[in-house]
């Protein structure tokens, strides 16, 4: 199926206005704003860059089982607790949530040991940023992958601040031969709407190992993409509550917790942020928050790297119908 793409900037992005009380162009506002583009993963003895937060998916489970304690929490399943919370800074907010989506999923997969072999096969020759996702998707085109998607863009997407989507990651995973899927959920010849989706993501989670039979468990399950028409967001579990309503949890590259939330998670510290803080941010209400009619997901099953030939067989861009 065809991609929701689009080469516009956000709408109504990172406003601002000038001492005379106008509001700045949106093309001079970028300027102002210092463009620092890193990759960061917990492998390296640096310390993390502010947007780069690890450890929370363990500290989201332990806010899950003291919401369990008190009756509101039934169950929830959780990915690898190695994932990583990438948000979007100043300069590229209001385009970049598919690059930060991007990054959140290479911390992840450069870390983790069932496929040591695609830590370098992302990290060379030109590592994971934002700006480099824009080489490798060029890269991608330039050796014949996804000509539509090419000409969409007019072969041109370096430097600029156009907005990506899941096909566009496809493509670049897959000419590094790193192996990921795109799931569609057109509503408007899926019986079930956002049930279907639910039942697809409860099922992800399901299938992923785990030592513990707890209600509240992490598993070895990779983070995944959710995509809609106007954003997209890395979904890292799905929380049951008491009365059977679902909640997915997410890591939203658009959205900014406040320092505390951050500073506790770095040091596994619950105790320093109250309990609806913590889940009412990282909760998403998918019946009450959908918009569109369209939801797509890119997810990584963790299989061999690709072939040669796998490699060339992905340079059409095809997707499964859920």
């Amino acid at each position: 199926m065809p991609p929701n793409r689009s080469d516009t900037t956000a709408p109504g992005s990172n406003r601002s206005t000038n001492k005379a009380g106008k509001r700045k162009p949106h093309w001079k506002q970028a300027k102002d704003k210092e463009e620092t583009d890193e990759f960061w993963h917990p492998s390296l003895s640096t310390t993390p860059p502010d947007n780069f937060t690890p450890g929370l998916v363990r500290f989201l489970k332990s806010a899950l089982e003291t919401s369990r304690a008190k009756g509101e929490t039934k169950g929830a399943t959780l990915c690898w607790e190695g994932a990583t919370y990438v948000t979007a800074q100043p300069w590229d907010r209001g385009w970049g949530c598919g690059y930060r989506n991007f990054l959140m999923a290479c911390a992840c997969l450069v870390e983790q040991q069932d496929q040591p072999m695609y830590f370098p096969l992302l990290d060379a020759p030109i590592p994971p940023s934002v700006r480099n996702l824009q080489k490798w998707i060029e890269a991608a085109w330039v050796d014949g992958y996804d000509t539509s998607g090419a000409a969409h863009f007019k072969n041109a997407i370096i430097g600029t601040k156009k907005w990506i989507g899941v096909t566009d990651l496809w493509i670049a995973f897959a000419h590094r031969g790193i192996p990921c899927d795109v799931v569609d959920f057109d509503y408007g010849t899926s019986f079930g709407g956002n049930e279907a989706l639910l039942r697809w993501i409860r099922s992800y989670f399901s299938a992923g190992s785990s030592s513990s039979t707890e209600p509240i468990r992490t598993t070895s399950k990779m983070p995944f993409i959710l995509q809609d028409g106007l954003h997209s967001r890395t979904i890292v579990g799905i929380e049951q509550l008491d009365d059977d309503a679902m909640n997915l949890l997410v890591f939203d590259p658009s959205r900014t917790f406040k320092p505390k939330i951050r500073k506790a998670a770095l040091a596994q510290d619950l105790q320093e942020v109250p309990l609806k803080d913590m889940l009412g941010f990282f909760r998403f209400h998918i019946h009450r928050n959908v918009f569109g009619k369209q939801w797509q997901i890119l997810h990584f099953p963790l299989t061999e790297p690709l072939t040669d030939y796998q490699r060339g067989d992905r340079k059409v861009v095809r997707t499964t119908r859920a």
